[in-house]
């Protein structure tokens, strides 16, 4: 019978071993009505990127790399799974770019 301790180092060995996995891989996403041309993602970091912003009405989106949505307020529920910045954009800027949220709009 193995010793109770091998059981919790072998599972900690395995999540080492994936998260040394992960840091080391890249990804590459475009999407073509994104806000941005290509991020590249690391698993360590993450990427938020701001935009300029210009006068008129705003509405909000996140910054992730490769959102489609945008949202009339930042407490929308389509926002709510963000793990980047959200960030306000202009209406007029977001509709060339992006389709409106479904529970927003």
């Amino acid at each position: 019978m193995p010793a109770p301790y091998l059981a919790p180092m072998k599972h900690l060995l395995l999540q080492v071993a994936f998260l040394a996995l992960s840091i080391t891989a890249q990804a590459q996403t475009t999407h073509p009505r994104t806000t941005h041309k290509t991020v590249t993602h690391h698993a360590a970091a993450k990427v938020k990127v701001k935009t300029k912003t210009a006068a008129g009405p705003k509405v909000y989106y996140c910054a992730s790399g490769n959102t489609v949505k945008y949202h009339a307020s930042p407490g929308c529920r389509g926002l709510a799974r963000c793990n980047a910045a959200v960030v306000p954009i202009s209406l007029a800027l977001a509709q060339q770019r992006m389709d409106p949220c479904k529970w927003c709009y």
